[in-house]
């Protein structure tokens, strides 16, 4: 004997239940709670009272839409209506603008710092566990230098770490990190 599988019996029985459902509203009348309609044949029947639709207010004046006075395509606020003007409210006179003039004995900028061009090759660190960053400048020369130290009298090494280092322009307080370069 071959028995049907789990999920076809499962959808069989449910899809029975739900013509019992509907078979037993069928009998009693067909819909029911609020949407039944009041039948004055069968009795006092308990429907909750339906709030009646005003149309008289579809007769009442209508505000003016706001729809189709914004340009979709302008950014900003949207733009009061333009009000004629009148003699109550004067437009007051625009502000005088003032120009800042610069101090005149102050001293030339020096000229920027041309960029250092370094890469991180790698570390070496000893028994006694002091590390040693090895950079390669981009002219081929070799920087080594331990934590603390300057480096190319412009470079202080902050942070040694496996696949970085952390230097600092000796002019600035800005710190910067350089990955690690295989080649």
């Amino acid at each position: 004997m071959v028995t049907p599988p789990k999920r076809t019996v499962v959808l069989a029985s449910i899809s029975g239940v739900l013509l019992l459902i509907a078979a037993y509203v069928s009998l009693r009348g067909g819909t029911s709670g609020l949407l039944a309609p009041t039948d004055p044949t069968r009795g006092a029947q308990a429907t909750p009272h339906l709030s009646r639709i005003d149309l008289d207010r579809l007769k009442a004046a209508r505000e003016q839409s706001k729809a189709g006075t914004r340009n979709p395509f302008e950014y900003g606020p949207d733009r009061p209506p333009p009000q004629t003007q009148t003699a109550s409210h004067p437009t007051p006179p625009p502000a005088p603008v003032t120009v800042a003039t610069p101090p005149p004995d102050l001293p030339p900028t020096p000229p920027p710092v041309p960029p250092l061009n370094v890469k991180y090759v790698g570390s070496v660190e000893s028994k006694t566990g002091v590390r040693v960053a090895v950079l390669l400048t981009d002219r081929q020369e070799v920087l080594t230098g331990q934590a603390g130290e300057v480096v190319a009298n412009r470079l202080r090494i902050v942070k040694i770490g496996f696949e970085s280092v952390d230097v600092q322009d000796v002019g600035s307080d800005r710190v910067r990190r350089i990955p690690l370069k295989g080649n």
